[in-house]
């Protein structure tokens, strides 16, 4: 008896070196002279440029069947699905911003207009330029001028981001002129598709008049429904008999203001909240995890330890800002950690295969997490260790 196959084994996606093989495989099959064939014969070339054009037609039609199941459907089909199904609006990736200090030490007044700057990361090579601008005075005496200045990265998404002082570059010539970031600019990469099916799924749960815990997770993270992007998190609580249902939100950086907790709160009351039902909204109690790690990585990586631990900063923040509230909850516990060893995974991962010991001496065991809690990246102290490769 055949079984039934699965959707998955259906969706087969045929790369271009496979279509141009079958080509070539049925050619010779019907006689023609496959095997004399030269590059550049125009007959060879005809069946390469074929299976270019097929290639790139099965990526389109595998990606158009995948788009009518939320379970297979990816990327940019993913988002429309999302959007056209589900009337869920996925993010995009936001660029990163923060306040730069200009100190000037020289003598000459510099009149500045946003877009007149252009920054850089020295560490990760990332570039800002300024949205705003103002005027930078000359030193006198011996106290120099200085100015502050909003800017905004190039790039989109984590690629963008930099922790505090990092931004130590001045593309633009200004003589005497240097600069620093007091604070760090974070940007946010646009969603996980796993994210974005959660959210549909929890759309389903917001058409239901008995507000299940998915339809408050639905409007806290819709910004459409909120009128905010900062909101990424949320995690609600169980009823309790009074019927109080508690919800705790937080972005990538962790808790959210006291304007967007009230955003989210006039939301849910509208949208999400049943007869007799009282929610109520909260910001999320940040906590403070440091990180010291020690890497081992063989020479191949061809890569300076700078490079290395300004990724693996990046992956950090990543790896931080998608931990969901409350930390990750193994059954039967009713409360959560951020674990060490997901820490050590996600520092392996940014050099894997190179990279063959992690050590995390801190933290020195898995951080408990209340209900309200949610991990926030702290001071992060490398070592990175280079070993020949084994001959």
């Amino acid at each position: 008896m055949s079984q039934t196959p699965s959707l998955e084994s259906l969706l087969i996606q045929q790369t271009q070196p496979q279509i141009y093989a079958a080509a070539l495989q049925i050619a010779q099959t019907l006689g023609l002279p496959v095997s004399s064939w030269q590059a550049g014969d125009p007959t060879r070339s005809l069946y390469y440029l074929e299976s270019q054009i097929l290639a790139a037609l099965e990526q389109v039609v595998v990606g158009y069947i995948q788009s009518g199941f939320l379970d297979y459907a990816s990327g940019t089909w993913l988002q429309i699905l999302a959007q056209q199904v589900f009337g869920v609006t996925v993010p995009a990736a936001t660029y990163a911003e923060t306040s730069v200090t200009l100190t000037n030490s020289g003598g000459a007044v510099y009149i500045l207009e946003a877009g007149d700057l252009t920054f850089r990361n020295s560490t990760t090579g990332a570039t800002y330029h300024n949205t705003s601008g103002g005027t930078l005075p000359a030193i006198v005496g011996s106290t120099p001028g200085t100015l502050s200045v909003t800017v905004t990265a190039d790039q989109a998404g984590s690629a963008g981001s930099a922790s505090a002082g990092e931004i130590d570059a001045l593309v633009t010539t200004l003589l005497g002129v240097t600069v620093t970031n007091p604070a760090a600019a974070v940007g946010v990469d646009q969603q996980d598709d796993s994210v974005t099916r959660q959210q549909c799924r929890n759309k389903l749960g917001s058409l239901s008049p008995n507000g299940p815990a998915s339809a408050y997770s639905y409007v806290a993270q819709n910004s459409t429904l909120t009128g905010i992007q900062t909101v990424t998190r949320s995690r609600v609580y169980p009823d309790s008999d009074t019927g109080d249902v508690q919800i705790y939100v937080a972005g990538p950086s962790g808790g959210v203001s006291s304007g967007d907790v009230a955003a989210v709160q006039s939301a849910i009351e509208k949208w999400a909240t049943p007869l007799c039902i009282t929610p109520t909204v909260s910001s999320a109690n940040n906590v403070t995890v440091n990180v010291t790690y020690t890497l081992w990585v063989y020479q191949s990586i061809n890569q300076t330890s700078s490079q290395i631990q300004a990724s693996v900063q990046t992956a950090l923040e990543n790896l931080f800002a998608a931990r969901p509230i409350g930390g990750d909850i193994i059954p039967p516990a009713t409360t959560g950690a951020m674990y060490v060893s997901l820490i050590e995974s996600a520092i392996r991962n940014v050099v894997d295969p190179q990279a063959f010991r992690v050590s995390v001496s801190a933290p020195s065991s898995d951080t408990a997490l209340g209900n309200g809690d949610v991990p926030v990246l702290g001071t992060v102290m490398a070592t990175v260790t280079f070993v020949p490769d084994p001959q």
